[in-house]
C-alpha cells in the first residue's frame, strides 16, 4: 500500500464530471458578491491591499497581501452540486497548517428558515498542486440555499470557477443583517494560522455569526502597526468598527509601543467614533517557563491598557480593551494550539465565543 486513499476511500478527493457542470467567475457574474477584501470593488483582485501600495508597506507584507484570508464568496442557488475549480499561485508547505487551510476552500450553507450556516465540506486534493477540481456540495434534490465559499487562508489564489448544474440558478444572496464592515488588523493568528480549513478563522467565524463583512488584514510575522496600514485602512468604505490584535507580532519587535498610539489617531482622523478594540494576544503554552517572557508579556499588556485608558481619559469614550489571557477559555486552555502559539480549529472556536458577545455589544452601542 503506497497511499491512504487504497485503504480509505474516505480519503479520496471526488473526481468532478465537468459535463454536468456551467462553471462560473465570480469575478465577472453580478449575482456573486464577493467580500471580505477591502478594496475588491475598486480592483477586482483577490489581494487584501491596493495592488499599489507596494512602495507604501514592507515586501513581507505585500506578498501576504495576496493570500485572500477572510475573503468569501456569497450567492444564492438551488443547485444539487456546487463544484469548483481553483489555481493557486503555488502550493502547500507549512510544517504545521493542513494543506486544506493554506490552499483551500470551505463551503458553507444556510436553507430558507434556518438562522445559522451550516459546514458541508472543504476541498480535497490529492498531492501538492496549484491547480485542482473539488466537489463542494452534493444533493439529492433541489432546495434554495444561501452559500458562503471561504477563501484560502496562506496562498494567492489565481483564479476561482464555481460550477452549478446547467438547470440551476444563481442568485444575489440576502443583505447581511450588519450593514458596514470589520476590519481586523493583526499577525498571523489574524490571518488563520493554523486552521485546518478556511472557515475556522476567527475571522470568518465571526462573519457567520454577526451576519456582517469583516475584512481580515491578519499578516503572518508582519504585524507591526506601521502607520502606513492605518491610512491604508482608511481607504476602505463604510468601516464600523477597528479590531488592533497585533500584540504577537508588535510587542516582540518593539513596534507596538512605537506605533499604537500613531496607529489609534490615524483611524480616528476619519472615524472619530467608530468602536476600536484592543486586544492582547492570548496565552501561549511555551511562554510558562520563561521568566523573561511573562515578564515582557505583562509589560505589553499594561502598555496596552494603558493606551485604551489614557484614550477614555481624553475623551474618546468608543475605545474598548480586551485581554487577551481569556481567549482560550478556562478550561484546558492550552489544547487550543498547534504549536504552543498558533490556534487550531479548537482555538479559534474558542476565540470566537469570546470576541462574539463584545463585537455585539460594541455594534449595538
Amino acid at each position: 500500500m503506497a497511499k491512504i486513499e487504497e485503504v480509505d476511500v474516505n480519503m479520496k478527493a471526488k473526481e468532478v464530471d465537468p459535463n454536468l457542470q456551467v462553471y462560473h467567475d465570480p469575478k465577472k457574474n453580478s449575482h456573486f458578491s464577493i467580500e471580505g477584501l477591502g478594496y475588491f470593488d475598486k480592483e477586482k483582485e483577490y489581494f487584501r491591499l491596493p495592488k499599489n501600495c507596494k512602495d507604501k508597506v514592507t515586501e513581507a507584507v505585500y506578498w501576504l497581501a495576496g493570500q485572500p484570508a477572510g475573503g468569501q464568496i456569497r450567492f444564492r442557488t438551488n443547485a444539487k452540486r456546487i463544484t469548483v475549480k481553483i489555481k493557486n499561485l503555488g502550493d502547500y508547505q507549512m510544517c504545521h497548517m493542513a494543506a486544506t487551510g493554506q490552499q483551500g476552500v470551505d463551503l458553507y450553507y444556510k436553507l430558507k428558515g434556518q438562522k445559522k450556516y451550516t459546514f458541508f465540506t472543504c476541498a480535497k486534493f490529492a498531492e501538492p498542486t496549484t491547480e485542482f477540481e473539488s466537489i463542494m456540495f452534493d444533493a439529492d434534490k433541489k432546495e434554495d440555499k444561501e452559500i458562503i465559499i471561504n477563501l484560502p487562508l496562506y496562498e494567492g489564489l489565481q483564479e476561482i470557477l464555481i460550477g452549478i448544474d446547467q438547470d440551476a440558478y444563481i442568485h444575489k444572496p440576502k443583505k447581511h443583517k450588519h450593514e458596514g464592515k470589520i476590519v481586523i488588523y493583526g499577525t498571523s493568528i489574524t490571518q488563520g494560522g493554523c486552521a485546518s480549513r478556511p472557515g475556522m478563522a476567527y475571522s470568518n467565524i465571526l462573519s457567520r455569526r454577526l451576519d456582517m463583512e469583516i475584512i481580515n488584514l491578519g499578516f503572518s510575522g508582519s504585524g507591526l502597526g506601521e502607520p502606513e496600514l492605518a491610512h491604508l485602512i482608511n481607504e476602505i468604505d463604510n468601516v464600523k468598527m477597528l479590531v488592533l490584535d497585533y500584540d504577537a507580532n508588535g510587542g516582540a519587535t518593539g513596534d507596538l509601543i512605537k506605533n499604537m498610539d500613531n496607529f489609534i489617531d490615524i483611524f480616528r482622523s476619519k472615524h472619530p467614533t467608530e468602536p476600536i478594540l484592543v486586544v492582547t494576544k492570548p496565552p501561549f503554552s511555551n511562554y510558562v517557563f520563561k521568566q523573561e517572557e511573562i515578564a515582557h508579556r505583562q509589560k505589553l499588556f499594561d502598555f496596552q491598557y494603558n493606551v485604551v485608558l489614557r484614550h477614555q481619559n481624553n475623551g474618546d469614550k468608543n475605545i474598548s480593551f480586551l485581554d487577551g489571557n481569556t481567549l482560550f477559555g478556562k478550561i484546558d486552555l492550552y489544547e487550543s494550539t498547534v504549536d504552543g502559539l498558533h490556534p487550531t480549529d479548537l482555538g479559534f472556536y474558542r476565540m470566537a465565543n469570546v470576541f462574539y458577545p463584545i463585537l455585539k455589544k460594541l455594534l449595538k452601542k
